[in-house]
């Protein structure tokens, strides 16, 4: 069985956890991060391993990213919320500090935003075309972590691994 690796990062608040647990089958409402998890997953013929690190701003989550895992992923997963134009800046924060920390983590990267059904209800959507390419992820994906169907929702991991 091969193994693979992906972080989840963003700033606190965009969803990453409620992600994972979704992805996973959790049925527990996560709260907000504390410190990092590290979770398993099995999809197709593949051992995923999920990166979650805390920490509210762009800064924190590099340096706690840095401290949790010191060596590269082969999915970084940023993610921001669709209705908040401050956490998709955030990633480009994010980006640079990590690589102003000398970490170059991943192999492949992509470019999440999430919160798609509060964005619609709220005629507030936040494209991230110019983040994505800041940070090299050639694709988005836009979704709804808590509602979209789980099929939906493994699409960033099955396109990218």
């Amino acid at each position: 069985m091969k193994r693979a690796s992906v972080a989840v990062l963003g700033v606190g608040g965009v969803g990453k956890t409620t992600y994972v647990f979704r992805l996973l089958g959790l049925s527990i409402k996560p709260r907000a991060t504390l410190r990092p998890g590290i979770y398993r997953m099995y999809l197709s013929d593949r051992e995923l391993d999920f990166i979650d690190v805390p920490g509210q701003v762009a800064t924190e989550v590099a340096r706690n990213f840095a401290k949790a895992w010191t060596f590269y992923v082969d999915l970084m997963i940023y993610m921001y919320d669709l209705t908040d134009q401050a956490s998709l800046y955030a990633i480009a924060e994010l980006h640079s500090a990590l690589l102003d920390r000398g970490i170059s983590p991943y192999r492949k990267v992509v470019l999440v935003g999430n919160k798609r059904d509060l964005a619609e209800e709220l005629g507030l959507f936040v494209e991230g075309d110019e983040i994505a390419a800041a940070v090299g992820a050639p694709k988005i994906y836009y979704i709804s972590a808590l509602k979209d169907n789980i099929e939906y929702l493994y699409k960033p991991l099955e396109e990218n691994i």
